[in-house]
């Protein structure tokens, strides 16, 4: 899977499932401030894309997440190590 694979699922999933105006979103898109999303919403982000991909993600991988290219970066490094 690719990044930009990666981006339009996750984007398809913030739109469907939490009503974000994924328009305006880019990388550098502070997505829990921006669509005022809390730690919940993140396992919930997380727990789809982990049964989408068939990928296994940890906690630790997202201590250094602070924007939306930078949750891409760690899902797509996760599905290239699970490839």
């Amino acid at each position: 899977m690719t990044r930009q694979e990666v981006d339009q699922y996750v984007r398809q999933v913030l739109e469907s499932e939490f009503d974000c105006d994924v328009s305006i979103l880019n990388e550098e898109t502070n997505i829990f401030e921006t669509f005022d999303l809390d730690s919940i919403d993140a396992v919930d982000i997380v727990v789809r894309v982990q049964k989408e991909y068939g990928i296994s993600l940890q906690a630790e991988d997202f201590k250094l997440v602070r924007n939306y290219g930078d949750l891409l970066d760690v899902i797509s490094k996760a599905a290239v190590g699970a490839a």
